[in-house]
């Protein structure tokens, strides 16, 4: 089984974009996974901004494919991990 990989693309500013960074690294106690934070005001959240052709934060991105804009939805985070097990 593979590692699912987790980027979630912040504004640090943005106080939603604090709650989903706090929500992803609660996840990331119960369950394994790699998570990366960036703040799309560094150089790489920028590319990564026009790579997945997104426009607003908090972005979530897992195994290369956009999932969440905004909030993640508990459901749906619980049936993309499950799918490993």
């Amino acid at each position: 089984m593979t590692l699912k990989h987790v980027i979630i693309l912040v504004g640090r500013w943005s106080r939603e974009c604090r709650e989903v960074e706090n929500f992803w690294k609660q996840k990331k106690k119960k369950i394994n996974f790699k998570l990366e934070i960036i703040d799309i005001d560094s150089d790489n959240g920028m590319k990564l901004m026009d790579e997945y052709e997104v426009s607003s934060v908090p972005v979530t991105i897992i195994d290369d494919e956009v999932v969440f804009i905004g909030m993640p939805e508990l459901k749906r985070v619980e049936e993309i991990f499950e799918k490993d097990n």
